[in-house]
């Protein structure tokens, strides 16, 4: 017998390999998960095997909004239905409570009668997340990133901020921007104590992060807000990506001791005009964030 007629070679591959795989039964219980599963998703190995995809582990949006055992657009409620692969691009709910987009395939697995038993799910970030994580990268090599969040200080978006307001100037390239804070932050401070408040931080940061085009960028502004920059975006067009934006912060959660804390976020958004400073557009974009917040937050509201 080769040594290659040995299944724990193959094994061996499957759990070393960088792209996230895991397996599945008809009952949606994980039967297996490899280390790039592991390093994607930040669930080890023993987290989640013996765990149901219900559970919320590896949940994506549709699954959390609609329940993963009824949504008929569900990836592996199609490949137990039709018996085909599909390709998805996803945000999934990573263990630290922020969405990542991920390219997800799910292919089903037959015996030897062809009737499926289960089916593998093999998944890679995004390519956007892929580009986010380098720029990330060039920004600490800069000293410019914020340590708690993971995402680019107030020095670097000031910076960026200018930058973008000479191309508008010289070659009236549109842009908009976005402050965005997280709600009942003092109220989390005081019930479950200051150590929630970055940790709900870096989970809003990376949401809208992962979230973002390649062109765009979040960053650290005042403390506990957050400002973006939203390239070739003109003022009507930031309220659609800042929409979009939201419903994401609003799908992410932390665990905080046992307990399952949901999060959101308010939005104010402006788009750049004539004539305008970097003081102008930030009071715009402070102006709409503060209406936001007035009506409750969860919201977005772009002013005139």
């Amino acid at each position: 017998m080769s040594d290659f007629d040995n299944s724990e070679i193959y094994r061996s591959i499957l759990l070393s390999l960088p792209t996230g795989v895991y397996l599945v039964d008809r009952n949606r219980k994980i039967t297996f998960w490899n280390n790039g599963a592991e390093e994607i998703t930040g669930y080890l190995r023993q987290d989640v095997v013996g765990h149901f995809l219900r559970d919320h582990l590896l949940a994506t949006s549709s699954e959390i909004k609609k329940g993963i055992d009824v949504d008929p657009t569900d990836p592996l409620s199609a490949v137990f239905r039709d018996g085909k692969s599909t390709n998805v691009n996803v945000a999934i709910l990573h263990k630290e409570g922020y969405r990542l987009p991920i390219m997800l395939q799910t292919i089903p697995i037959r015996n030897e009668r062809g009737a499926i038993i289960g089916a593998a799910e093999c998944f890679e970030r995004s390519i956007t997340a892929l580009e986010r994580t380098r720029r990330q990268t060039a920004v600490a090599e800069l000293g410019l990133l914020d340590d708690i969040t993971g995402v680019p200080n107030r020095t670097y978006m000031e910076g960026r901020l200018s930058e973008n307001l000479e191309s508008f100037a010289e070659r009236k390239v549109p842009f908009g921007i976005m402050i965005i804070e997280a709600d009942q932050l003092d109220h989390l401070h005081s019930t479950r104590g200051p150590a929630i408040v970055p940790a709900i931080l870096r989970v809003v940061a990376q949401t809208v992060a992962n979230s973002l085009r390649p062109s765009d960028i979040v960053g650290c502004w005042y403390q506990n807000q957050f400002l973006t920059v939203l390239m070739d975006c003109k003022e009507f067009e930031v309220i659609k990506v800042a929409e979009r934006i939201r419903s994401m912060v609003a799908q992410s959660e932390i665990e905080w001791w046992g307990d399952s804390i949901p999060i959101s976020a308010a939005f104010g958004g402006a788009g750049c005009m004539d004539g305008d400073t970097v003081e102008d557009l930030v009071e715009r974009a402070e102006q709409s964030l503060t209406q936001s917040i007035a009506s409750g937050g969860n919201r977005v509201t772009v002013l005139d």
